[in-house]
């Protein structure tokens, strides 16, 4: 009786002829030429704390500590902390005071 053995690849693929998967940025990293958070393409981009903390009046750290603590809106994907434009426009909705009004005089 012989043994039936699954057939082989005849090729190995060449170094340059496997695809790579791109690397996403790092939390402390800024790319260029990225939407607003205000536009509608930007509504739904995914940004990095550092990218966030030039739309919001918070550092980088603490954007990620106030996420780590459940005190604002973020995308979890994995252990990697995103915000969405959506996120940066509750964000800072959740952080503005209205200026006081004065009860108009009886």
């Amino acid at each position: 009786m012989t043994a039936v053995t699954a057939p082989r690849a005849t090729k190995t693929p060449a170094k340059g002829d496997t695809p790579t998967s791109r690397k996403p940025p790092t939390w402390d990293q800024i790319r260029e030429s990225i939407p607003a958070p205000g536009t509608a393409e930007g509504a739904y981009f995914h940004y990095t704390p550092a990218e966030a903390a030039e739309w919001l009046p918070f550092s980088v750290h603490k954007l990620r500590k106030m996420a780590f603590a459940r005190e604002i809106p973020y995308v979890d994907n994995g252990n990697r902390v995103w915000f969405s434009g959506m996120n940066i426009r509750a964000i800072s909705e959740q952080f503005t005071r209205q200026p006081f009004v004065k009860p108009a005089a009886a």
